[in-house]
């Protein structure tokens, strides 16, 4: 039988490796959270109610296109 060279703690640092590989993540991670420029809450309020009152527009807008193109297809009698 040929004999087995296994390398001293070669398994141990393969067992090891991805939970290395993923803590230095979590630290960059971190550090990038750290540099990040919060928004005031002032300004997440106003950007909230700004998308809001964007949103309900486009709502509406698309429910007067979809009136208008249902009444005027049955206007039409395109679908029986």
């Amino acid at each position: 039988m040929a004999a087995v060279k296994v390398q001293a703690g070669g398994f141990v640092r393969r067992l090891v490796r991805p939970f290395t590989n993923t803590w230095n993540f979590l630290q960059e991670v971190w550090q990038e959270l750290h540099r990040v420029v919060w928004p005031s809450h002032e300004e997440t309020y106003t950007f909230t109610v700004v998308v809001i009152i964007a949103v309900v527009i486009v709502a509406i807008w698309v429910g007067l296109l979809d009136m208008i193109f249902t009444k005027l297809v049955g206007l039409l009698r395109l679908y029986r």
